[in-house]
């Protein structure tokens, strides 16, 4: 018996075309291209806070993550300040390093509890996390910079650059000295806080890098920051209901200035 050859092509033709067509419809069709720019949520960054109404409530507590940097000469309150900062957040950090020179030694942050306490910057691996995001704080204080080994600046450069925004690290940075500031943490920082230094070129360049006007900090340090403990706050995150303040709770408004917004403008 033969079988007729055009029945059998048209069949297999039928076949075909039908699996093509399945094939099409498998086939994940392209989004419409935008037409304007889009948030894309970046699964790496996790735990991220905002500025919005209830937060700015109590303006000392920073939205996480932030890069907060403390200037100022020896025993003008830079660790007391550190702590006052770290009680203020809500939510609670969960975790809280130090990161000291004299690690296991000081007993400056003892009242913190602190999770664990370093004297080198540990590496990227140390803050990845395998179970849920946990609210973190890095404290750094009283570390040697200017004589510091390659692998202290490098862990200490992602920690800034990279592991603050993509593991959620707050890091407190206290130093003596603008000068000796790696030039990374400077142009990283999104918090300035500033004791009058000794030195004008110092208060000059601070404000070039936190773009101020010139002269902004050192007209402030003689009428509104006099004291030795007082402290301006250049306050760079986004949305910020105070832009400057002296010792953080008391925003500081400049007659030049439209930089300050009150709660009350500020989204839900």
């Amino acid at each position: 018996m033969y079988e007729n050859t055009e029945e059998v092509e048209s069949f297999t033709e039928k076949i075909n075309r039908e699996e093509r067509r399945e094939r099409r419809k498998k086939k994940k069709k392209m989004p419409t291209p935008f037409k304007e720019i889009h948030a894309i949520k970046n699964p790496d960054k996790q735990g991220a806070e905002f500025w919005n109404k209830s937060r700015a409530k109590n303006i000392g507590n920073f939205p996480s993550p932030q890069r907060i940097l403390l200037l100022g000469p020896c025993g003008v309150g830079k660790s007391t300040l550190i702590k006052n900062l770290i009680m203020a957040q809500r939510p609670m950090f969960q975790e809280v390093y130090l990161i000291h020179e004299d690690a296991g030694y000081t007993k400056e942050y003892a009242d913190l509890e602190c999770t664990e306490e370093m004297n080198e910057p540990p590496d990227i691996s140390f803050w990845d996390t395998d179970g849920p995001f946990k609210k973190r704080a890095v404290i750094v204080d009283d570390l040697e910079l200017t004589s510091a080994h390659k692998e202290r600046l490098k862990n200490l450069a992602i920690m800034f650059r990279y592991a603050s925004t993509h593991r959620g690290l707050t890091i407190y940075f206290a130093h003596q000295s603008f000068f000796d500031v790696m030039t990374l943490i400077k142009k990283m920082a999104s918090v300035y806080i500033i004791w009058k230094p000794r030195a004008y070129t110092e208060i000059n360049m601070i404000e070039n890098r936190c773009g101020l006007k010139k002269d902004t900090l050192k007209d402030l340090f003689k009428t509104v920051a006099t004291g030795h403990r007082d402290s301006i706050c250049v306050d760079l995150s986004e949305n910020s209901p105070a832009h400057l303040r002296l010792n953080i709770w008391q925003p500081i408004q400049m007659d030049n200035s439209d930089d300050d917004k009150s709660a009350s403008e500020l989204d839900e």
